[in-house]
Order: structure tokens, then C-alpha cells, then sequence
């Protein structure tokens, strides 16, 4: 019989489950955006103190509820793009946040963080009604 300690805990709508020994952590739907009103989007204000929570734990390894496994290196890009296009959006405008974005990074956004920026600006609009 295999026997293993874990640790879960419940974020927001999903659950997370922390296995120690194996350095491994579920992390389910929890560091996806949600759907309100047909607009998806991530919740801003929220995206800072989940990543400091999961970023607590000594995982080496991680499982999203959409993507294939992902190592600590591929957990931070995600982190980082997520981060990064967050800080760039202010209003409800995404070509004031793309150029935002710009300015701040010396680049264009990849796709990931285009993508990023559109869901905190429908969160920015969401707000706003």
C-alpha cells in the first residue's frame, strides 16, 4: 500500500495539495484566470499574494490543471509573465497598457503576456461597472 504525506490547502476556487517528500505541488486551477460576464480575465488584485503563498513551498516540480508538468524554471517564466504584464495595466485601455508594457520592458509583450494583459484589463473593466 502506498502511503504518502501531503499538505492541502484551498485558494480562492481550487485547491492546492503540496506533497514534501516528493517535492511535488498540484496546483490545480488556482493560477488561472476565471470567467465573469463572458470576459475572462484574472483577478489583480489577488495574483501577488498567490504566487508569494505557492512560492513558499520547496517544489521542484508542478502540476496546473491545463498544462503539462512543469519544472521550477518554466514556474517562474509563468510567474514573471504574469507579473510583468500585470504591472503594466492601470485602466481599462489595453493600448495604453501595450505601451505601458513597452516602455517599461524595452520590448513587445510575447504572446503569453499579451495575453496576460488582456485578461487584467478585463478585469480593470469589470471592476469598473
Amino acid at each position: 500500500m502506498y502511503s504518502q504525506k501531503y499538505q492541502k490547502y484551498s485558494y480562492d476556487d481550487s485547491k492546492i495539495i503540496y506533497i514534501p517528500d516528493e517535492k511535488v505541488i498540484f496546483l490545480g486551477d488556482c493560477a488561472y484566470g476565471t470567467t465573469t460576464n463572458s470576459l475572462f480575465h484574472y483577478k489583480q488584485s489577488l495574483l501577488s499574494p498567490m504566487i508569494k503563498d505557492i512560492q513558499k513551498f520547496d517544489a521542484e516540480m508542478f502540476l496546473l490543471g491545463h498544462e503539462s508538468i512543469c519544472d521550477l524554471n518554466e514556474m517562474n517564466i509563468y510567474w514573471e509573465e504574469l507579473t510583468t504584464a500585470s504591472q503594466v495595466v492601470k485602466s481599462t485601455s489595453l493600448e495604453n497598457a501595450i505601451e505601458s508594457f513597452k516602455a517599461e520592458n524595452k520590448r513587445d509583450p510575447n504572446d503569453n503576456e499579451i495575453f496576460f494583459i488582456k485578461a487584467f484589463v478585463n478585469d480593470h473593466i469589470i471592476q469598473s461597472q
